[in-house]
């Protein structure tokens, strides 16, 4: 009897185990085919909320990048003024590309017609950053607006390829130009512009070991992810249209246009004909007629005999275009008396129409000597202060000789010019210039180069070893 009971007892603990078995493999059927539905029908929702956020391009660019981007912004604030308007400006360009890049890990690589509109924000915000340092050129900070908005550029390696790390550091050279005024100017009064400007240049520094890490050749795009319209949408912050863009019921098409005109009636043979006897309006005579008139008179001359050339004269020389070349452009050849007119004429025609030239002009304005527009020619300034400054402007072939001490020199869109000065307090600086030839017989502190082709730099005995000479963007 009592092994009847434990069979019993036995026997219902193996039926609720089997119930229990066969309910959690329901579960898990039902799982599986949630998950199979949900694949294959994404939604905008990993677009539009934190889907992807977690991936590790995502996480390393926060982790590497923004803590650098978050002390330049603090060292910005305790400036203040419009450096500190400006970092706002990069932080918001920080995050908006921190959204583009998290988008980019879940969806396809968009065409060259689609990407502008991807990286619409972005381009505004280095816009904005490079405006602000157009607008306050007369800041005390223009530098440091300068040294921003140079560097800013480097966050456009997301649709460089296939090499944009060094683009990245062609950037940030770009910007280490000015950030070295920065340090001259501020070393030994502010620790926080120093520290400024470290902050700012490592975020390049850090920027370039992420995209060297996860995009070597370029951004990297999901092959396997949403379509790009439904990336534009969740950028432009619109999950109706990104939704739409994904769901089952796509909106019918346009209509098609209407069909075109039908072409003209062919004409007919009659018509044709009619045509073709049409007389002309101002002679009166049909086109067939004027052109048996013609034919006729053709071969009326000719029989005429040798008397057919008579009315033609000899050729000189001078008139012949294979011995003279510079007849050939007018397609025939012209008197000499007309060739003298029409000659005079096309040199009148060039006076009249020909821009006239900018004046060169050397004068001393407050403490500032501006030379400008002037050719091959040899200048002298003697500096009576040595707070005065010379700006040379659009000079070619010009050769100018400082003397005396002076603050400062700056020589601007010159060619193969050469400037001989003394002594300089600052520094003498280089912008856009081509074949340029620099010498000092004492000392010069700095000597800065910046986009210019062929800088060629003479120092004297006291110079060579106290001499700073920067270069960016310059070749030679």
């Amino acid at each position: 009897m009592t092994n009847s009971i434990d069979l019993q007892n036995l026997l219902k603990r193996i039926e609720k185990a089997t119930a229990r078995l066969e309910e959690v493999a329901s579960r898990r059927s039902e799982q599986k085919t949630q998950a199979a539905s949900a694949g294959s029908a994404p939604s905008s929702s990993s677009l539009l909320g934190d889907a992807g956020a977690d991936s590790k391009s995502v996480t390393e660019y926060v982790s590497m990048v923004k803590p650098l981007v978050q002390k330049y912004i603090d060292c910005s604030s305790k400036i203040g003024g419009v450096v500190s308007e400006q970092a706002q400006v990069l932080e918001s360009l920080f995050s908006v590309q921190l959204e583009f890049i998290r988008i980019a890990g879940l969806t396809k690589k968009p065409s060259s017609e689609q990407l502008p509109e991807l990286i619409s924000a972005q381009q505004e915000a280095i816009g904005k950053v490079i405006a602000l340092k157009d607008n306050n050129r007369p800041s005390e900070l223009f530098d440091n607006l300068s040294t921003v908005a140079e560097g800013v550029s480097a966050f456009g390696w997301v649709v460089v390829e296939p090499t944009p790390v060094p683009y990245i550091n062609e950037m940030k050279d770009s910007a280490q130009f000015y950030s070295n005024r920065v340090l001259k100017k501020w070393r030994e009064t502010d620790e926080n512009q120093v520290e400024w400007v470290k902050a700012f240049l490592g975020i390049f520094r850090e920027l370039a070991a992420y995209v060297k890490e996860f995009h070597t050749t370029g951004l990297t795009w999901n092959m396997r992810g949403e379509e790009v319209s439904t990336a534009i949408a969740a950028l432009k912050g619109n999950p109706a249209a990104a939704a739409s863009t994904n769901g089952p019921a796509q909106a019918s098409p346009p209509p098609p246009p209407p069909p075109p005109p039908p072409p003209p009636p062919v004409p007919t043979a009659a018509e044709i004909a009619q045509n073709s006897g049409a007389k002309d309006s101002n002679t009166g005579r049909s086109a067939a007629a004027d052109s048996s008139t013609s034919r006729s008179a053709l071969f009326e001359q000719i029989n005429t005999g040798n008397t057919v050339t008579s009315g033609l004269r000899h050729v000189d020389k001078t008139e012949m275009t294979h011995k003279n070349p510079g007849l050939r452009g007018s397609g025939a050849a012209k008197s000499s008396s007309q060739g003298d007119s029409t000659a005079g004429q096309n040199t009148q025609a060039k006076k009249t129409t020909a821009s006239p030239e900018r004046p060169s002009r050397m004068d001393l304005q407050g403490s500032k000597w501006i030379v400008e527009n002037y050719g091959t020619e040899h200048l002298t300034i003697e500096a009576t202060e040595t707070r005065q400054t010379v700006y040379m402007y659009n000079c070619n072939g010009t050769t100018l000789e400082v003397k005396n001490k002076l603050n400062s020199i700056a020589i601007d869109g010159c060619q193969k010019c050469g400037v001989v000065f003394d002594a300089l307090v600052a520094q003498c600086e280089i912008v856009n210039c081509k074949s340029v030839q620099v010498q000092t017989r004492e000392t010069v502190p700095s000597i800065q180069i910046d986009r210019t082709d062929g800088a060629h730099v003479f120092l004297s005995e006291a110079a060579r070893d106290s001499t700073i000479i920067t270069t960016a963007k310059a070749s030679e």
